[in-house]
This record gives structure tokens, sequence and C-alpha cells, in this order.
């Protein structure tokens, strides 16, 4: 399901529908439920792009609007060791988190199976094979 590859791991959700996305512009926090209990939130600055957020012409989601993230696909899952993270969509949307923004918090996990979480800059993976 973890794929270690250096300086990031690439996390199995590929296929994995999205069934929720919550998104309060008062606290500044997202929280996007897949399917399998995977759940990702974030308090802090996130983006989502129709497309690569460095390509030419990528258009930012307004917050409003994530919710046409519900029934969509998974086709790739990142996160870096140096607290970024990356999920790119069925739909052609790409969502990041930066592990340089200040005050950002952030976790993906999956009960029993691990948890990625992001503070004060640092990206942190756990399992439960590497709490032995």
């Amino acid at each position: 399901m973890i794929e270690d590859l250096g300086d990031r791991w690439r996390i199995g959700l590929r296929g994995s529908p999205v069934l929720a996305v919550s998104v309060s512009r008062t606290e500044a926090a997202l929280s996007v439920a897949f399917a399998g209990e995977v759940v990702l939130t974030v308090a802090g600055p996130v983006l989502l792009t129709d497309g690569p957020e460095t390509a030419p012409g990528a258009v930012a989601v307004a917050g409003e609007e994530w919710g046409r993230l519900v029934g969509a696909t998974v086709l790739s899952a990142i996160v870096f060791k140096s607290g970024s993270l990356r999920l790119v969509f069925s739909t052609g949307h790409h969502l990041n988190v930066w592990g340089t923004e200040p005050g950002t918090e952030a976790s993906l996990q999956k009960p029993g199976v691990f948890c990625w979480s992001l503070r004060q800059g640092v990206g942190a993976m756990t399992t439960p094979w590497a709490e032995d």
C-alpha cells in the first residue's frame, strides 16, 4: 500500500473514489473522505487546480466548487518527506498542500494501515509494522 521512493512515499490510493468533501472557509480547513476509511484533513493553505498547478493556464478551483471531486477517483497520491502532498484525480484536478507554508497541519490516514502527518513543516509516516 505504501512505497518508499527515497524523497517521497507513494500511497496506494489509485482508484479510490472520493465520497465527501467538506471545506470551511472560516477555519481554513478541508476534509476529504475516500472509500476504505481514508481521510485527508488540512488546516491551512491548500490548492485545488484544474490541471497541474505548474502548468500554463492552470486554474485554481474556488472552495465552494470543491464538491466536484465527489465521485472522482484518485490517479496518484504522493506525500513528500519534505512535508508536501499531491493528489491527482480522474477529473484532471490536482490537490496540493505544501510543507513550507507556516502553520499548515495535515494528515492522510487509513486506520490500521498508515498515517501521514504534516506539522511544523515536517512530514512523517507511521505504519503499524514500523512501530514494532
